[in-house]
């Protein structure tokens, strides 16, 4: 009965639902339990209502099933073949050992922060930094992709840099060395030396909404980067193909978050889905404005509207936080930038996936929204992903003695790559640039 209405949600126990219990706040449950319809919460008090209206019928009328020993052992017999009733115990058991095994995984990377104290001149500003998946910068129309499905990215005043090359091919391999000051002549990351722990030493308030798994092998380690922030939302508690949330319900939460009144900065980290494959299954509350002819690019054609959908989230993230500056007088900047590219296969069908290295893969967009702009920027200057944390802390405002400075949006090309070049030249596969669907679409 008590697990009734959890089960209306998660199904049966698994890792999954006791790692949100695990991990969830008063507020959070709350919230969650607010959010179950009211028949669920009424129909799990049916279970020991309808038993005992069973067990007085059967006195009322005197059956007596109890006193036929061979239908109770049939019964008991059928119960146990059917229903398994240590099932639920066993799953419940089963699933406690998987979440505390996960759950010290995800410790490994909570190291602490050797940051020490850090300043910043911000003054009540929010900074929302929306993490993108898989979206290469050659699909953005804003990019030059033939395709119009970047209508915000195209008109919003903003500055906009095309040479940033991202820190890993892979969403740890990137983030990992994106989101912390790592090393750079050997491309490993720093986990006491992360983002969050620097905002945080600055006196930013920090929160982190993901569409992204919270645990599993391609999640838990930039998990703990986010777990250091001071407040977490994750759509997904399990591995990030465990659900397929939409990313429109990040934003939920983000205006819950600036609605709050704050006389500190705040960090808000919106991590995506984005492009993720299968990019069909994260277009599925859109319409499908790119109808192709030829069933050979039906994928493209999802991938692209995946790109449009990333667009229309940033442009509601930009509504939520230009209204809130006309209710409060708070500023705002906004960055977007994607994790890593992908690789085009040829089959039937051209699919774009991470099972291999595109020259492509360190092709990434960035762009960055402020409430004062008044114009839009262009620039050519290339950036390395290795330098993120530094550049993020300049567009922050924070200064710290072990911080580099480091402007992403200086104009200027560094001077060291740090072996990207090198990297790129090794990759073995043959250039695969953005394929043209404009041919194929329907008029």
């Amino acid at each position: 009965m008590l697990y009734a209405p959890v089960a209306y949600v998660y199904g049966l126990p698994d890792y999954q639902s006791l790692i949100s219990l695990l991990a969830t706040n008063t507020g959070e449950a709350t919230e969650f339990l607010s959010q179950i319809p009211a028949k669920v919460y009424l129909k799990s008090i049916l279970i020991p209502l309808l038993a005992l209206i069973s067990f007085i019928s059967a006195c009322y009328f005197e059956i007596k099933p109890w006193k036929n020993k061979t239908f109770i052992l049939l019964s008991l017999v059928c119960f146990l073949l059917v229903l398994e009733p240590t099932f639920f115990v066993r799953k419940t058991i089963n699933a406690g050992k998987v979440a505390s095994e996960q759950l010290k995984e995800l410790e490994k990377f909570s190291k602490q922060s050797n940051w020490g104290v850090s300043k910043t001149d911000s003054e009540n500003k929010d900074y929302v930094l929306i993490i993108g998946e898989s979206a290469r910068k050659d699909y953005f129309h804003n990019y030059g992709y033939p395709v119009s499905n970047t209508p915000f990215l195209d008109s919003v005043n903003s500055i906009q840099v095309n040479g940033l090359k991202s820190g890993g091919t892979y969403t740890i391999g990137s983030l990992t060395n994106m989101l912390t000051d790592g090393t750079k002549k050997d491309w490993k990351p720093r986990y006491d030396y992360s983002l969050i722990d620097l905002a945080k030493s600055a006196g930013i308030k920090t929160y982190w909404i993901s569409n992204q798994g919270l645990i599993g092998r391609w999640d838990t380690p930039i998990s703990g980067i986010a777990y250091k922030s001071d407040k977490i939302y994750f759509l997904n508690s399990g591995k990030y193909d465990d659900a397929n949330h939409s990313d429109f319900k990040l934003l939920r939460f983000l205006k819950h978050i600036v609605e709050e009144k704050s006389s500190v900065p705040r960090l808000i980290v919106l991590h995506t889905i984005g492009s993720h494959p299968d990019a069909c299954r994260r277009v599925l509350d859109i319409k499908n404005t790119y109808i192709v002819k030829d069933h050979k690019y039906d994928y493209l054609s999802c991938y692209v509207r995946s790109i449009q959908k990333t667009d229309n989230l940033i442009q509601r993230v930009y509504s939520i936080m230009k209204n809130e500056e006309k209710k409060t007088g708070r500023s705002f900047s906004i960055i977007y930038f994607s994790d890593h590219g992908q690789i085009h296969t040829h089959t039937s069908e051209i699919k774009l996936n991470n099972n291999s290295t595109s020259k492509f893969h360190y092709d990434i967009p960035l762009i960055r929204m402020d409430s004062e702009a008044k114009e839009k920027m262009v620039l050519n200057s290339e950036k390395s992903g290795l330098r993120f944390t530094q550049g993020l802390a300049k567009w922050m405002g924070i200064k710290n003695p072990k911080l580099e400075d480091y402007d992403l949006f200086d104009g200027k090309s560094d001077p060291n790559d740090f072996g990207l070049k090198d990297k790129i030249a090794a990759i073995k596969n043959p250039p695969d640039p953005a394929i043209d669907i404009t041919p194929f679409l329907k008029k």
